[in-house]
């Protein structure tokens, strides 16, 4: 029996009308569907290998008990380079600081004579060109840091001699008024903070290094560590990059290269140089600013009161 054409059209019409009503409901769906996971990198074995044993070389280091070292900042503004200096000692039980700026007195006065001329905040120009452009913060960097391959913990004894624990992997970073310092990375808990990749091997103060790029994949402002270069035969940190530095402007907004030296089997921060210029205030670029630690000494005692704090 033939079917009616005008059942025949209806049909049509309703199978039509169903594929376009389907494919709306799904097109609703996909928009307003979450969007799917940023897939996990695949691990690179062997960078992370490398990392690991990075690692070990600073948990396994003996510190000394205090540092006696010359702390420089030196930056160049205006084609004028500026050299301050301070007379510096480290307890490595606590993390407590004692620095003593180094005052040359003639060269004190010829900074300070002058008259600056500002309109409206901005410096038009100085009647001294060698006049102190900027203020300076005091260099509290942790000599013998890993800048977060593995971070300092600190506890107290009975007797309340505070005493270092190297090197160990709390939760949760300590807080500044604990240690003493500001640290510039939290504690690192697992590799998997970083995708970490083996790069081309570079020559780094005329010696090959093996490089490994690390790429934060949480907590960036965090998990600052940006390159490491490991002497490839102790793994020993030659040379690392840090995006951020004592967690204030405008220290924590650039990228740094941090030297390390040994010194009596020890591996000590010798220089920390800005990769990018520093902007202080509104109309203030330092081109080039750099942090170098020389001349270190490891005494077996302190004068008394060194690390106690005027107020």
């Amino acid at each position: 029996m033939k079917r009616p054409e005008s059942l025949g059209g209806a049909g049509k019409a309703s199978r039509m009308f169903l594929r376009i009503a389907l494919t709306l409901v799904a097109s609703l769906s996909f928009l307003g569907a979450a969007p799917p996971p940023a897939p996990t990198p695949s691990p690179d074995s062997e960078a992370e290998r490398l990392f690991l044993r990075a690692r070990e070389v600073w948990r396994d280091r003996t510190d000394v008990r205090y540092l006696r070292y010359g702390a420089l900042v030196r930056y160049l503004h205006d084609g004028h380079v500026f050299d301050n200096w301070w007379d510096a000692y480290f307890r490595t039980a606590d993390g407590a600081f004692s620095l003593h700026r180094i005052v040359d007195i003639d060269e004190e006065k010829r900074r300070l004579r002058g008259v600056p001329f500002s309109i409206f905040g901005f410096k038009v120009f100085d009647t001294n060109p060698d006049a102190e452009p900027i203020r300076l913060d005091d260099p509290r960097i942790d000599p013998g840091s890993s800048f977060g391959v593995v971070t300092r913990e600190f506890a107290a004894t009975p007797s309340g001699e505070p005493t270092v624990q190297p090197f160990a992997f709390p939760s949760a970073a300590p807080s500044p008024e604990a240690s003493g310092f500001r640290e510039i990375t939290r504690v690192e808990t697992s590799v998997r903070d970083y995708r970490i990749t083996r790069e081309a091997d570079e020559i780094v103060a005329g010696a090959n290094t093996i490089h490994l790029h690390l790429e934060p994949l949480r907590d960036p402002q965090f998990n600052r560590l940006r390159d490491l270069w490991l002497d490839p035969q102790t793994y020993r940190t030659v040379q690392t990059n840090v995006q951020g530095l004592l967690d204030g402007k405008p220290y924590d907004g650039v990228l740094w290269t941090v030297h390390y030296v040994l010194v009596d089997g020890r591996q000590y921060i010798q220089q920390v140089v800005a990769d990018e210029p520093l902007r202080f205030g509104i109309d203030t670029v330092i081109p080039k600013f750099e942090f170098d630690f020389v001349d270190y000494h490891f005494p077996k005692s302190v004068p008394q009161f060194t690390f106690d704090r005027p107020f």
